[in-house]
């Protein structure tokens, strides 16, 4: 009897054993039943199923779980990565969706950083654009992510020539106190610093390649090109952008500064009567040209409403200072005029100084010393910015306190004026 007990005992065991392993087997059969093969979604592009199913049981071995098809991607897209097969990295990226609270932010983050470094510019700007906003709003993921995204944006704006832009984009991130000592720079002197070096033209070179068709892209391609001299390079590739897109403001201007260097006064000049009015948002090229072509014209009112409207934005612009001079002259204004060429002159010293804060950007003597130059011209929100900044580096330096504590007191003197939005 006790060993008839035992065998019943030792069967029911075994039922309960099997009755178990199948309700496991249907939890995975289930799962697997719910993968892309079995339930018609297609695997992202360039993905094996060998490769999927792989990473599903590595998943499911490290964490002890069953893995979605979200995990799978994302350990998919990781594993791409570093192995340097950043295409089908991409293509799992693009499959999660941002609003994944696991995964969606970065997979947008590591997706336009992988865009990027395939040269797909134009796709790794959405990414960003799309991270940054949702970041800012409800963080998700650590701070560092988010400020490398900017940087990233920053990168792609700066080598693709949209300076208006970007100062959209340092405008938030100065406010914030996150600038590094190169944004701060780029912020208080946007058209000083160098953008048409060998290195940014072959960025630029590469991202155009890569997308031929973009706009964007093509206009400042003929930006570059213009700057280099190839001007017969830089025309035909303009005027495709203009002619398809007429209204592209931008595009245009990038045209009539090229007619322009090209020595073509006669079409620069019929392009420039058939603008329309000037606008609020005009692009800073195409005020210059408006501003020049009005003073050559005999017309200084005009001239001084683009270099003025061009000045709130950047007001440390030496084209439109001196352009500006040229139009007091016309209009007979010596002390208007004089106050503009000495920013022309005052500008051109700090533009000798700013290498030298980029070469050290740890010393907080020169922040000071180019803060100096700017109370000279009443830069007063540059030289605030300036020495905010090296008192970060010298909390105890009394000089940097001073200086500081000068151009807060002359700016709250002051009631609007333009120096109080560079």
């Amino acid at each position: 009897m006790n060993g008839w007990r035992t065998i019943g005992t030792a069967r029911f065991g075994l039922a309960v054993a099997v009755v178990s392993a199948s309700m496991v087997i249907g939890v995975f059969e289930l799962a697997r039943l719910r993968s892309p093969s079995s339930a018609h979604e297609p695997f992202p592009e360039g993905v094996s199923a060998r490769e999927y199913q792989l990473a599903k049981e590595s998943f499911e071995l490290k964490y002890h779980r069953i893995a979605d098809r979200l995990d799978v991607l994302s350990w998919l897209a990781e594993w791409y990565l570093g192995r340097e097969r950043r295409p089908l990295a991409v293509n799992c990226f693009a499959a999660i969706p941002s609003a994944h609270p696991q995964y969606g932010r970065m997979a947008r983050y590591q997706q336009g950083r992988a865009l990027l470094e395939l040269n797909r510019a134009v796709e790794s700007e959405q990414q960003f654009r799309e991270l940054i906003p949702l970041e800012e709003t409800a963080p998700t993921i650590e701070p560092r992510y988010l400020t490398d995204a900017r940087q990233r944006l920053r990168h792609l704006l700066e080598v693709s020539l949209r300076f208006e832009e970007r100062q959209q984009l340092l405008r938030g991130v100065i406010a914030r106190g996150e600038a590094d000592h190169f944004e701060l720079l780029v912020f208080c002197f946007p058209s000083h610093l160098r953008w048409n070096g060998p290195t940014t033209v072959q960025w630029l070179e590469r991202f155009q390649a890569s997308d031929p068709a973009d706009p964007v892209l093509n206009v400042a391609l003929g930006r570059y090109r213009t700057g280099q001299g190839k001007l017969d390079e830089a025309r035909p590739i303009l005027e495709s952008v203009v002619h398809a897109r007429p209204d592209d403001r931008f595009a245009l201007a990038a045209l009539l500064a090229c007619l322009r260097d090209a020595d073509d006064p006669d079409e620069w000049s019929r392009r420039m009567t058939a603008l329309p009015a000037q606008l609020s948002d005009d692009p800073w090229l195409l005020l210059i040209q408006r501003g020049v072509f009005a003073n050559q014209n005999d017309q200084p009112e005009i001239a001084v409403a683009a270099f003025e409207q061009l000045l709130s934005q950047d007001r440390t612009c030496t084209e439109a200072w001196t352009g500006l001079a040229e139009s007091w002259l016309l209009l007979n204004e010596p002390v208007l005029r004089q106050k503009a060429l000495a920013m022309v002159a005052g500008l051109g010293r700090i533009q000798n100084n700013l290498s030298k804060v980029n070469l050290h950007p740890t010393n907080p003597d020169g922040y000071v010393y180019v803060a100096d130059m700017c109370a000279e011209i009443e830069l007063d929100h540059e030289g605030l910015l300036l020495t905010q900044y090296a008192e970060k580096l010298a909390p105890e330096n009394e000089r940097v306190r001073a200086a500081r504590e000068m151009f807060q007191t002359r700016l709250a003197s002051r009631q609007g004026g333009l120096s109080e939005k560079p």
